[in-house]
């Protein structure tokens, strides 16, 4: 067979597998139920709470298994068993990012790190949202924040979503199944 057939074969083989993988991720996102089900990363983060950032996307690879890095720079190793991603019935990504907070839809909003792709996910009525001074206010007037510099002031969704359409607010995003379970204010004086 000449080069060039076995290469134009090559090549749309490879085409076909892309389009199946695009087609895989896209059904993915989508549950039946109605139920949040992002689906840009497979990885998960194994201490969703890190206080330096924690991870920025993640290679997709086998399900549930990945390695992400942290805004640090430092590698964080993921895995299954129950800890999210796509293992075991667990759908969406997982882990924690710092970054912009930005809008996408009254129930879906993002956060964009300087380096690193912009995530995706959705918000719950079990999202606990904190602030420092610009998400929301203490009735005090004061700033009240952690000893990493986080907001610890009970905001409400609403005071999220507002914020999120300004989209000048640095937050660290805890996300597990696709859906945030914290979303805290970094203070800047």
């Amino acid at each position: 067979m000449p080069l060039a057939t076995a290469t134009l074969r090559r090549t749309r083989r490879l085409a076909a597998a892309s389009l199946l993988a695009a087609a895989a991720l896209s059904l993915t996102a989508c549950q039946s139920g109605g139920d949040p089900a992002p689906a840009a990363s497979s990885s998960s983060a194994g201490d969703p709470t890190a206080a330096d950032g924690g991870a920025q996307g993640g290679s997709p690879s086998a399900p549930g298994k990945g390695v992400s890095r942290t805004a640090a720079g430092k590698t964080v190793a993921t895995g299954g068993g129950g800890h999210g991603g796509t293992s075991a019935g667990n759908k969406g990504v997982g882990g924690t990012w710092v970054g912009k907070l930005k809008w996408l839809t009254e129930d879906k909003l993002t956060v964009a790190p300087k380096n690193g792709m912009e995530q995706a996910f959705y918000l719950t009525d079990s999202t606990k949202a904190l602030g420092a001074a610009a998400l929301c206010e203490a009735p005090d007037g004061r700033v009240h924040i952690d000893g990493s510099g986080y907001g610890t002031i009970s905001c409400s969704l609403a005071d999220l979503r507002k914020a999120a359409r300004l989209g000048s607010v640095d937050v660290r995003v805890t996300v597990v199944n696709g859906a945030a379970t914290k979303v805290a204010e970094h203070y800047h004086p």
